[in-house]
């Protein structure tokens, strides 16, 4: 896979900062944000870590049917983000066989990262690391102002807690450039709030909840609309 300029900076810097990168495509034209990766504490991520995408270790942009107990089971995130994925090329017609229920198919055109440098299991326990403030302050200096992360005109982050990124305060505006729209109210009382760029290229942002846990079926309707609707008015090639 060719790297672009900016994804190469994004690599060299995220190695002298010590950041975690990502998973998926990085020439995509979709980002999906998570908080952190649900590991046990002190695990170092290999995979998706800046020295894995310098030394072009793995392809991580390849459809792959996962092998672990708890990624094959619909309520993982990942398994969320394919459904979210698939429901988007439904809508754009652009829908690809799967080997089977539970294959991944949504590294193929989305870059994926999260917005802690941290691992936790769960969000509570990462919240009571020591750090945790500090190194989400140091990710939002070095990493989400990065050439490679504002290039992305379509932008989804999942997760409302303000600890990690302010939903009412205009943090998502300021990190990515954008303004506010509108707030989308969903079934259970789900939210999405919607941002659009401010230049002339067109760039839209979508900040809700987690995605796992109980998250509605409209919620993922809605955002799936939301973003092939983008897609199609912008003429968007995935």
């Amino acid at each position: 896979m060719n790297y672009s300029k900016e994804f190469e900076e994004l690599i060299e810097n995220s190695i002298k900062k010590n950041q975690y990168v990502g998973l998926g495509n990085p020439n995509a034209k979709i980002l999906f944000i998570g908080k952190e990766a649900g590991v046990p504490i002190g695990t170092t991520i290999t995979h998706g870590s800046a020295n894995s995408w310098k030394e072009k270790t793995n392809d991580y942009s390849k459809r792959f049917v996962p092998v672990e107990k708890n990624v094959r089971n619909h309520n993982h995130t990942w398994q969320k983000y394919e459904k979210v994925y698939n429901q988007i090329i439904a809508k754009l017609e652009k829908t690809k066989p799967k080997k089977e229920d539970y294959e991944i198919t949504f590294v193929e055109n989305v870059f994926t990262t999260e917005l802690s440098n941290l691992v936790a299991p769960t969000t509570n326990e990462a919240k009571q690391l020591d750090g945790f403030k500090f190194e989400l302050k140091k990710r939002k200096e070095h990493f989400w102002k990065s050439e490679f992360i504002q290039k992305f005109p379509i932008v989804l982050i999942t997760a409302t807690d303000n600890n990690y990124i302010e939903t009412y305060e205009g943090e998502v505006c300021e990190l990515f450039n954008v303004e506010y729209d509108k707030k989308i109210d969903c079934a259970k009382s789900d939210k999405m709030w919607i941002h659009y760029s401010k230049s002339k290229n067109p760039k839209l942002v979508i900040h809700t909840r987690q995605l796992t846990n109980g998250a509605s079926k409209e919620l993922l309707d809605q955002i799936s609309e939301v973003i092939a609707d983008f897609i199609n008015e912008n003429s968007i090639k995935i």
